[in-house]
């Protein structure tokens, strides 16, 4: 018997790179201005300003991202932008001379995972992830495919939180895949879904009650008595139908009957083979019975 059937999702690959080689582009601090004074570069690029003026300059981030020392005459200043954007600045000494970096940030990415890939019908999964600018507010989408559906349903709009990480609980119905998607990147996970099987103790008058549960009935589908050997193995009994509610009433004596003399334990047992579309087996609690 198996407990995972893995669902087609996106693969997830794990990539060793070499550090991406930088550049630094050059900008001249003359007495009309910065020359040139819009300049283009990659995250992890670096400028560097020259002052080629005869007179003292200093280089300013309008919004406080860098700041020179005061620039004598062919003295330089060089920052390194390690997060895309655009980036305002001046002369702190002149403010009339303005100039403009900006910074190509790396493409989208959007992680996601869940926290069980497998669980009991009715129970909550999260979804948790990040976007790789890792910043507040950015604005994901996590999308469903529910098994045996073509079309994605939009499930949660979100808000990351400090460092870019978004979480969301919900419980599948059936087995589905959930995507994360942010500025065209996307990411996928799957979730399957067993049904919960219940089996209570004996009743007084000598009963054992089980019945199966999920977001459809299982009425006439068979299910497997089963008992744990002293090998430490799951055996089959017998095979059972369910009635019309997805249960089946199972006495004492008729337990007593198909097992060995001895302490057992006996469970419920559902193979794939008998489940619907969207579902993977499952299995029931344990109990224990006792033949003299």
């Amino acid at each position: 018997m198996r407990r995972f059937i893995p669902i087609a999702v996106a693969g997830i690959a794990l990539v060793l790179a070499a550090p991406a080689s930088t550049a630094t582009s050059t900008v001249q601090i003359k007495s009309t201005g910065f020359v040139p004074a819009t300049v283009t570069i990659n995250q992890g690029d670096s400028v560097t300003w020259t002052n080629t003026d005869t007179k003292d300059h200093q280089v300013v981030s309008n919004g406080g991202a860098f700041a020179s020392a005061i620039l004598n005459p062919g003295k330089t200043y060089t920052h390194a932008f390690a997060s895309g954007g655009t980036y305002h600045y001046h002369d702190g000494l002149h403010p009339s001379l303005k100039g403009t970096i900006t910074v190509k940030g790396a493409p989208p990415q959007v992680t996601l995972a869940v926290s069980a890939p497998v669980v009991k019908f009715g129970a909550q999964v999260t979804l948790a992830g990040a976007v790789n600018n890792k910043r507040t507010g950015e604005t994901v989408t996590l999308a469903a495919l529910p098994f045996g559906q073509t079309t994605k349903q939009v499930v949660a709009t979100l808000q990351t939180t400090s460092g870019g990480a978004f979480s969301f609980s919900l419980a599948p119905q059936l087995n589905t895949t959930y995507q994360a998607q942010w500025k065209g990147a996307e990411s996928s996970v799957g979730v399957q879904v067993q049904p919960t099987i219940k089996l209570p103790f004996v009743s007084r008058s000598g009963y054992f009650h089980f019945y199966v549960t999920a977001g459809q009935s299982f009425a006439g589908r068979f299910v497997l008595l089963q008992r744990f050997t002293v090998a430490r193995t799951w055996i089959n009994v017998r095979r059972l139908q369910l009635g019309q509610q997805s249960g089946r009433i199972m006495g004492m004596k008729f337990v007593r009957s198909v097992i060995p003399r001895g302490r057992w334990s006996i469970r419920i047992y559902m193979p794939a083979s008998e489940m619907p579309g969207g579902y993977i087996d499952s299995w029931s609690g344990t109990q224990p019975v006792v033949k003299r």
